[in-house]
Parts: structure tokens; C-alpha cells; sequence
């Protein structure tokens, strides 16, 4: 087995506790006794970062397991080239230079997983016993990616007519790329985060006055900040609290003038974790665009596994998997629902752990697999 990483690297798992499903999966593959070799490619860095990075560990944390290997593929670029052309043969020969790297290390045509669109797009089967292609996001859709938007469309396309084997963490990735292999295997937890532990939550956060409605995650143009504006209007009781990266300042500064609400900056993980587990309701205020229809939020599993109740905007990835997940179609208020969630019951312990066990990863990864090797 050959998974290859797309955009973030095993350090880059590393710094956030492994809590992403592209993450999940390498812990996960590198662990299963069952597969005799596993090969973990990071994404393509540059040659320049190698000489900035000197003295730093690419491997730190790295299992050091028999036939268990990292590998740092290099080029001269720091970014994909928006040439599809171009772009195209730059992941022809990572195929290649993966393929030789993997024989090298004693597999033989072993199934390649591919988190990039493009390697997954044009991966050479003369080189591998199947091609998967992990689909944690949308990036056709992702604001971040708009430069290489022709580059990934492309990749979809002929992922499809090379019947791609696609394991998509929602429906609509899967059914965008249209190829007639597919799976859904949805984010999931880590259910060992979520045991009592000594995370301490910040002193600015210890001394809100409850209730507090609470969202984590990056501060993007995913959030609908109109609808938190007016659930702070509506509720000037409660405090409104967003953690997390500020990406897009500008949207997020017409909250400034609301006493009632705080932008704040990213948190430790288990900061994190313990900060949904006393917030009075968890937030999902997501504007609807094709990113967020596409998504499969963690945070979504994360706060039910933290014994929260969550107001969400009703996108279908949201839909059926708690009866403490409140639904509320865009561009409706979300007052109403926060009311009506902050009376609900907290979980009993034996409810916490059943949601807990039912969407760990350890399940997870076996749907996972199925998907990914049949067995």
C-alpha cells in the first residue's frame, strides 16, 4: 500500500494532533498488522524549503515499524502550476518517481491512494494494482485552490473515465468526479480525545457569563456572519464566541461592533475539545456554496462526541446523524433553534459513549478499507 498526502505533510498532521481524516487514515494504515508494507509519500515540497528546514526533522513522530516508510518527494515549485498541461506531467513523474520508490522498498504493484486529484487523475496502472483517490474536499470548489480550478475540473474528468476507484467523505464529492466506482466514508473522531483530561480552557473563555453559543474552525467565507450578527442581536443575552484562524478579517469585522460577541485566536486541541464540552450549544452557521455542501464537517462530530447540542445550517452532510444536531435552512434565524437546543437534555454517559464508538475511526477505518481494498 501507497498512500500519498496532498497539501499537508506528516509534520503537518503531526502539529494538529492527527485529527484530519487524511491523518486518521495514514495512523490507521501504518497500524494494520494485516498489510505487509505501508509507504506514506508526503505532497511535493520545494527543493528550496530542504535548505530552509535544514536540521528539522521531516519524520519526527514517524512510527519507526518494520516495512513502515516516509517518503519527501521534491521539485523546484513551491505551488501546482495552473497549466493543466504542465501540472499534468509534474505529477506524471511523481507517479513514476513513487512507483520506482516503492519497488525499491520491496512492494510490487501495490494499491496506490492518492489524496491529490491530479496524481490520482493520471497514476499509471502499469504501476499499481488499483488507483484510489481520497476525497477529504471538494477542491474544485475550495477559495484557496481558485488558481488551479481548470487543473482539478481536468483531473475529475479523467478520474471518471479511467474509472478512478473514489472514496469521498460526503456523496456530492463522490457524484462531482462521476466516476463509477465510489464510496462514502464520512469524517469521523477519535474517541480517546474526548476522555476527561487536564486541558484548561482559557481565562477569557472561564469568565463568560453562560450561556455561550460556540464555533470552531477556520474564519473563512464558509461562516455565515449575517446569521451569527443576528443571533447575537437576538439573543444579547448570550455570548457568542468564534475560535479560530481569521482568514477573511474584512467579513468578520462588522461583528466588531457587538459587545456580546468575541473573535478569538486558534487554540490547542484539547483546548478546544474542553471548550465545546461547557459551551451551552455548538455552532455550524455555514452559508450554502458548493465547498460546504460538500463537506463532511468534523467539527460536526466533534461537538456531539463533546456532549454538545448543535444548531446547523441544514446542508445534507448535516443531516441525520444526531437528534442533538438542529437543523436550521439558510438564511432563517437561528435563535429559535439555540433556544430550543440549550433545553435539550445533556447525554447520558452511555449515550456519550455509544455516538462516541459509533463514529471512531477504529470503525471508520473499516469501512475505509472495504472501500479501498475489498476487504
Amino acid at each position: 500500500m501507497t498512500l500519498a498526502l496532498a497539501y499537508h505533510t506528516w509534520a503537518d498532521g503531526l502539529t494538529r494532533q492527527f485529527s484530519w481524516s487524511p491523518d486518521r487514515v495514514a495512523l490507521h494504515l501504518l497500524n494494520d498488522a494485516s498489510l505487509d508494507s505501508v509507504v506514506v509519500a508526503n505532497p511535493l515540497r520545494s527543493q528550496l524549503e530542504r535548505l530552509r528546514r535544514r536540521g528539522h526533522d521531516a519524520d519526527e513522530g514517524f512510527p519507526h515499524l518494520p516495512r513502515r516508510h516516509l517518503l519527501q518527494p521534491r521539485r523546484w515549485r513551491r505551488q501546482d502550476n495552473p497549466s493543466v498541461q504542465t501540472s499534468m506531467e509534474t505529477y506524471r513523474r511523481l507517479d513514476q518517481w513513487l512507483a520506482s520508490a516503492s519497488r525499491r522498498l520491496g512492494q510490487e504493484r501495490p494499491v496506490l491512494v492518492s489524496c491529490h486529484p491530479v496524481l490520482a487523475a493520471v497514476a499509471e496502472d502499469e504501476h499499481w494494482s488499483d488507483v484510489v483517490y481520497y476525497g477529504w474536499d471538494d477542491w474544485l470548489s475550495y477559495p484557496r485552490h481558485s488558481h488551479v480550478t481548470d487543473l482539478v475540473a481536468r483531473s475529475y474528468e479523467l478520474m471518471a473515465q479511467r474509472q478512478v476507484n473514489v472514496i469521498g467523505v460526503t456523496r456530492a464529492i463522490v457524484d462531482r468526479i462521476g466516476s463509477p466506482r465510489g464510496s462514502v466514508v464520512p469524517n469521523g473522531i477519535s474517541a480517546v480525545d474526548h476522555e476527561p483530561g487536564a486541558a484548561v480552557v482559557p481565562s477569557w473563555f472561564d469568565e463568560l457569563v453562560e450561556p455561550v453559543a460556540l464555533y470552531v474552525g477556520a474564519l473563512q467565507e464558509r461562516v455565515d456572519v449575517d446569521a451569527v450578527r443576528r443571533l447575537a442581536l437576538d439573543l444579547p443575552e448570550w455570548q457568542v464566541v468564534l475560535v479560530g484562524p481569521l482568514q477573511d478579517p474584512p467579513r468578520f469585522a462588522t461583528l466588531a461592533d457587538l459587545p456580546n460577541v468575541h473573535v478569538m485566536p486558534p487554540q490547542p486541541r484539547p483546548v478546544v475539545l474542553e471548550m465545546m464540552s461547557r459551551a451551552t450549544v455548538c455552532l455550524i452557521p455555514h452559508r450554502r456554496t458548493p465547498m460546504s455542501e460538500a463537506m463532511s464537517p468534523l467539527k460536526l462530530y466533534e461537538y456531539l462526541a463533546a456532549g454538545a447540542t448543535v444548531v446547523a445550517t441544514d446542508l445534507e452532510p448535516m443531516r441525520g446523524v444526531s437528534e442533538r444536531c438542529l437543523l436550521v435552512e439558510e438564511g432563517a434565524a437561528l435563535a429559535p433553534a439555540v433556544i430550543a437546543a440549550r433545553a435539550l437534555p445533556r447525554p447520558t454517559a452511555d449515550e456519550l459513549a455509544d455516538f462516541r464508538s459509533a463514529h471512531d475511526w477504529s470503525h471508520r477505518y473499516q469501512d475505509w478499507r472495504v472501500a479501498a481494498l475489498g476487504r
